[in-house]
C-alpha cells in the first residue's frame, strides 16, 4: 500500500537529474552552482531539483558558505537513506521502504583497512546480498502462488462485490484494523466477514 512518503520518494527518484544530484552528493557535500557545473544543467534547474529532494527528505542543508558573486551558498548533504523493495507479481503489488541507519565507520566491523582487503570485503558483501535476493525471489514466488489460491477462493466464496473487496484488501495487508480504516467500517464487521471466509 502506498503512503505519502513512498509517493514522494518515487516522484523524487523518477528524474535523471535528481538521481545524478544524489550520486554527486554521496561523494561530497556541495552547493547548487558547483552541481550545475558538474552535471551540465543550469543552476536554476538544479535549484528546482534540490527543492524536490529536500521535500522527499533525501537531502538536507548542512551549512552555508559565503559567495563573492551574491548571496551565501547552501551546502547540501544526502539523508534519509533506505532500501526500497517493489514486488510486482501476478497476484500482488507491494512497495516497502526500510530505513538504513548509517553508522560511523568506527561502529562497523571492518577487520582490515587495506584497499585490497576492503575490495575483497565489498565483493563478499555483494555476493551475500545476491544470495539473500535469490532466496527472497523464491519466497515471493511462493507468496504469489498462495495468494493466487486465496484470491480464487475469495471469488468463489462470495458474489457480493463489497465482501470480495474487504477480503482481498485484508489478504493484501493482513490487518483487520487497516482494512476497517480503508472501508470506514467497524473492525467487528470486518472481522465477521473474515471469520466466515476462514471457516
Amino acid at each position: 500500500m502506498f503512503d505519502d512518503e513512498i509517493e514522494g520518494l518515487f516522484e523524487a527518484l523518477e528524474n535523471n537529474t535528481r538521481r545524478e544530484i544524489l550520486r554527486r552528493l554521496i561523494l561530497d557535500d556541495t552547493y547548487a552552482f558547483e552541481m550545475s557545473r558538474m552535471i551540465g544543467v543550469s543552476q536554476q534547474a538544479i535549484n528546482k531539483q534540490l527543492e524536490m529532494l529536500l521535500k522527499a527528505n533525501l537531502i538536507s542543508v548542512v551549512g552555508v558558505i559565503p559567495s563573492s558573486s551574491g548571496a551565501s551558498r547552501k551546502i547540501y548533504r544526502p539523508t534519509g537513506f533506505s532500501t526500497m523493495i517493489v514486488d510486482y507479481s501476478r497476484n500482488f503489488f507491494e512497495v516497502k521502504r526500510y530505513p538504513i541507519e548509517i553508522e560511523h565507520d568506527g561502529n562497523v566491523d571492518i577487520t582490515s583497512d587495506s584497499n585490497l582487503d576492503l575490495l575483497r570485503n565489498l565483493r563478499e558483501i555483494n555476493g551475500k546480498i545476491e544470495n539473500v535476493m535469490a532466496e527472497r525471489e523464491k519466497l515471493v514466488k511462493k507468496k504469489d502462488a498462495v495468494l493466487g489460491k486465496l484470491n480464487q477462493k475469495v471469488v468463489s466464496f462470495s458474489s457480493d462485490p463489497m465482501t470480495r473487496d474487504i477480503l482481498l484488501t485484508f489478504l493484501d495487508n493482513l490487518s483487520i484494523q487497516e482494512t476497517a480504516l480503508k472501508f470506514g467500517l467497524p473492525e467487528e464487521f470486518i472481522n465477521e466477514k473474515i471469520m466466515k471466509f476462514l471457516v
